[in-house]
């Protein structure tokens, strides 16, 4: 899978709500020596699908995030992503990333419920 590929472990996983966590490598470092911001957006996209296709397939229809602090190589990344509201076809979530109790990345997302194929 697509996580794999980043080491991201799936730390809990329930209704509306998931958390993931990751280690920065070398190889996830952007030309300033800091954590890429696809990384860190990868690491929070990865929990939002998995929180709001607990129940039933979604897809995501939007997703923004912001950029806080920096994070290094060797940092430990903790994403977490929260259903806020919605009903049973749209879901709207809240991203935040963590590196320990630093909040270095917060964003919003949005899931549409799709048929199975």
């Amino acid at each position: 899978m697509f996580h794999d590929l980043f080491g991201i472990e799936v730390l809990e996983v329930k209704d509306g709500f998931a958390r993931v966590k990751a280690k920065v490598k070398k190889e996830f470092l952007n030309i300033h020596g800091t954590a890429h911001g696809g990384f860190i957006f990868t690491l929070a996209d990865t929990a939002f699908g998995l929180a709001v296709n607990y129940d039933s397939p979604r897809m995501a229809i939007n997703v923004n995030i912001n950029f806080i602090k920096p994070a290094f190589e060797g940092d430990e990344l903790v994403a977490e992503a929260r259903v806020e509201g919605g009903g049973k076809r749209v879901k709207f979530c809240l991203l935040r990333v963590y590196r320990g109790d630093d909040l270095i990345a917060e964003g919003t997302a949005i899931a549409y419920g799709i048929k199975k194929v």
